[in-house]
This record gives C-alpha cells, sequence and structure tokens, in this order.
C-alpha cells in the first residue's frame, strides 16, 4: 500500500511515521498493494485530528478522528477504516456467494416439466379491429412487418385473420 503522510500545524517526524505505517500493517491484510492511503495530521490548540483517506479500486475509506492525543486519534481513525473495510470485504464474499447457487439435475428437470406441462399466455395486445379488404390487410401486413392481422374484412362483413406463411404468400382465416 502507498502511504502518503501530511502534517498541517505540525511536523511529521520519522518516528510517527514509523507508528503510523504500524498501525496501518493490519488494514494491509484485507487490502491489496493497489490501495493508496493519504494520512492528514493537524494541531489546532489541544486537540490532536487525524484525517486518513484510503483510496482502494473503486471504493474510498475515509476516517477521521480527534482527541487529546495524537497517536490515540490515529489508532481511531485506522479502526474506522478498518470497519469499513471488513463491511467492503463481507459485500463481496456475500455477491460472490450468492452469485453460484448449485442447482439440481432433478429441480431443473423438475422446472422445466412444469413449464412444459402449462400453456401461459404471455402477453394479450389490445387493438382495435379495423375494417379492410384483405387486400388492404395484406399491404398493412407487408408495411409493418407483423405475422399476422385480425381485421374486420369490410367486403363480407365478417372477422377474419391474415398472416404471412413461411414461402412469402399470405394466408387468411375466416371464420
Amino acid at each position: 500500500m502507498h502511504l502518503e503522510v501530511t502534517g498541517r500545524n505540525i511536523d511529521v517526524t520519522p518516528r510517527v511515521e514509523k507508528r503510523i505505517r504500524k498501525l496501518m500493517s493490519k488494514l494491509n491484510k484485507l487490502l491489496d498493494d493497489s490501495a493508496s492511503a493519504h494520512v492528514i495530521l493537524s494541531t489546532e490548540k489541544h486537540r490532536h485530528r487525524t484525517e486518513i483517506i484510503i483510496t482502494w479500486r473503486d471504493y474510498q475509506f475515509t476516517g477521521i478522528a480527534e482527541t487529546a492525543d495524537l497517536e490515540s486519534s490515529v489508532s481511531q481513525a485506522i479502526e474506522k477504516i478498518h470497519r469499513q473495510t471488513l463491511k467492503q470485504k463481507e459485500k463481496f464474499t456475500a455477491r460472490r456467494r450468492s452469485g453460484r447457487k448449485a442447482v439440481s439435475a432433478e429441480s431443473a428437470l423438475a422446472e422445466t416439466e412444469r413449464e412444459v406441462d402449462e400453456p401461459r399466455i404471455i402477453r394479450t395486445p389490445r387493438s382495435a379491429i379495423k375494417p379492410l379488404t384483405p387486400e388492404e390487410a395484406a399491404l398493412h401486413l407487408a408495411e409493418t412487418g407483423e405475422h399476422f392481422l385480425v381485421f374486420h374484412d369490410a367486403e363480407r362483413d365478417r372477422v377474419a385473420v391474415i398472416y404471412k406463411r413461411k414461402d412469402g404468400h399470405y394466408g387468411l382465416i375466416e371464420p
């Protein structure tokens, strides 16, 4: 993990940086080498504030702590980030586990048999039946590219169905 330590109104000594690296080592176990961390230490009067921002993959973890002691603020901020990373890792493993469900052959076969035995109506579009001649209906069918058309035959005053056959011609069904 790439670590950058910045001090605002405080000098970052090698001892402080070494202590931060030691505390951050438990996060190295959770995150791979692609993670980068930016630690910002600041001091105002008797308050020590630590802000840690870790970027890993597409995620950003932030931990902010403010105490009277610099070391305790660093450890509190790291603990906050540790909880965030554990939560994110649990989400990853939960997604991975739920995505791969084992399906037994018997249950898959029973499900396909159920689907075959029970025919269902998937969609029933509603449309107004237009009074057309069979020739007009064939033209309308050719324009729309549909497979069939229910229309009111104006010549015979009946409902009829015209459909496109596999050979390219049109078939007419009159009840």
